[in-house]
């Protein structure tokens, strides 16, 4: 964030935006409740820096309202708080609140293609058209023997290397992702230099892409100060992510490339769009949108679902009981001579519920990805300006104790009914809203409930020791990014019985095979 010297340097354009504020033309009907902020500053000094949903529930809860607003520089910026408003809003009003607001930050990084984060236009259109050919339900069927493989990878990697449990994790996330978008690649060096270049630029997105993370977002002429200034560190991070996001989007696609030249280019969402660009002979706009496309696609899988998979395993870990219940589960069901497959899903309403509540526990997206205000608009007496950034505080919905008694509390069987069948809870905001609700989202699911069910079936998780053989206890601590994850902790997982050493067995022989 930009020091309080920065604040100070600019002040003087800051009265100025004041004074024009004055002379405005005044509202009839007030902005939703806020916090009382300082002149010229108004809550920008509140702002938070650590878990910034929590936060925004807690002023909710003191404004006794779900919609509240937050005043930064004189702009204004709505926070949702409760599912009701938001799908009254977001879901029932999409037309006017399906735009994204322009953030300054976004533009800097080179992270502006991102379908997610563009504006409502035709432009957009033309992406997401492509993104849902790929991967709307029925065409996310295809790729369910890949993910089959790739998790049965992730248990042979847990059984000989558990300690590295993090990042097994996060390789079956990203190979899912590149191989949708790419397809093999066809040279290892070349798919572990494709996964570097992503994974250092989706670490860095998700620190950017906050509304108010950055004084530039609401003052966007700080872009144009020297950099050595006091507050400008922002500059030096997004070169840094323009650099990473530029190798992450053009290297895949250069292989691909090559790749089809020579013949030897395996099915993916890329080899398709270059095939029929070149066989419809379209221009360099074209490619453009294939190429970003593609890279979106990569970014959704590869960072969101590690935070859930690993957030099962934490959960998981910490409670030995609810394993116990899914294990008996799964072996009453699939037995204890195989694993499970997407078939045997509607048939585990347990294992169903821990993923649902996977989700619900510690939200991937805690504040989602922000809306904006397509024109003026009144809700419940409150004015919300055009281009207003409109946050869904997600973790809020989630953690409502009308709604989720003991929210803090990781209980699969919220999602169940008396007679122990799924309820109609199917925690469908954590993949968006209205017209914006994410692309991947049946990839993910998918991935996540496949990882989770398999795991369970062979392993039981246990707390790591330390050197004097005492066990270490797990933290439940989450980074503030646009992503949370889990901090890292130690975990060990066992083969719970001869059965599943067996089917690990069978395994590492059909590996060998391979």
């Amino acid at each position: 964030m930009v020091s309080i010297h920065t604040a100070v340097l600019s002040g003087t354009i800051l009265v100025l935006t004041f004074l024009v504020s004055r002379f405005r033309k005044r509202r009839t009907l007030p902005y939703p409740p806020s916090l009382p902020g300082l002149p010229l500053l108004g809550n920008y000094l509140s702002l938070p820096t650590q878990r910034p949903w929590a936060t925004y529930a807690q002023w909710s809860k003191a404004l006794q309202s779900d919609l509240i607003s937050i005043n930064v520089f004189g702009q204004v910026m709505v926070v949702i708080n409760s599912k009701k408003v938001a799908r009254e809003l977001l879901d029932n009003r999409s037309a006017k609140y399906s735009d994204r607001p322009q953030l300054v930050m976004i533009g800097l990084t080179g992270f502006d293609f991102h379908t997610g984060l563009m504006p409502y236009s035709d432009k957009w259109r033309a992406k997401r058209r492509l993104l849902h050919e790929t991967l709307h339900g029925s065409a996310a069927l295809a790729y369910r023997p890949l993910q089959k493989a790739k998790t049965h990878e992730l248990l042979r990697k847990l059984h000989h290397d558990p300690s590295g449990f993090m990042h097994h994790i996060r390789s079956l996330a990203a190979s899912v992702a590149m191989t949708v978008s790419y397809g093999d690649l066809g040279d290892e060096r070349q798919n572990e230099r494709s996964l570097l270049a992503a994974q250092g630029a989706t670490e860095m997105i998700s620190e950017v892409l906050i509304p108010g993370a950055f004084a530039v977002d609401t003052l966007p002429f700080l872009r144009h100060l020297p950099g050595w200034l006091p507050g400008m560190g922002f500059k030096a991070l997004a070169q840094i992510c323009t650099k990473r996001i530029s190798e992450m989007k053009d290297l895949p696609w250069a292989i691909v490339k090559q790749n089809m030249d020579a013949h030897v280019a395996s099915p993916s969402m890329a080899s398709k769009m270059l095939e029929r660009i070149r066989e419809t002979s379209a221009g360099p706009d074209a490619e453009e949108i294939a190429k970003d496309a593609c890279a979106v696609t990569y970014i959704a899988g590869a960072d969101t679902s590690v935070s859930a998979m690993t957030t099962a395993v934490l959960a998981l870990l910490l409670h030995p009981e609810i394993q116990h219940r899914a294990q008996k589960e799964i072996d009453g069901v699939v037995g204890r001579h195989r694993l499970p497959t997407y078939e045997d899903r509607g048939r585990l309403p347990y294992v169903e519920a821990i993923y649902r509540e996977v989700l619900r526990w510690n939200p991937v997206f805690p504040l989602s990805v922000a809306h904006a205000a397509f024109e003026d608009d009144v809700y419940s007496g409150y004015f919300i300006p055009k281009g207003t950034p409109i946050l869904p505080n997600v973790w809020a919905m989630t953690h409502d104790p009308v709604e989720y008694p003991e929210p803090e509390s990781f209980k699969p069987e919220r999602f169940l009914t008396p007679e122990g069948k799924v309820n109609g809870d199917d925690m469908q905001v954590m993949f968006g809203f209205g017209r914006r609700v994410c692309s991947g989202q049946h990839l993910a699911d998918a991935t996540v409930w496949m990882m989770i069910a398999s795991t369970l079936a062979l392993f039981r998780l246990v707390a790591a020791k330390d050197e004097d053989g005492n066990e270490i206890t797990a933290k439940v601590e989450y980074t503030d990014g646009l992503v949370s994850h889990p901090r890292p902790f130690d975990c060990m997982f066992e083969p719970r019985n001869r059965e599943a050493e067996m089917l690990l067995a069978q395994l590492h022989d059909a590996e060998s095979i391979e």
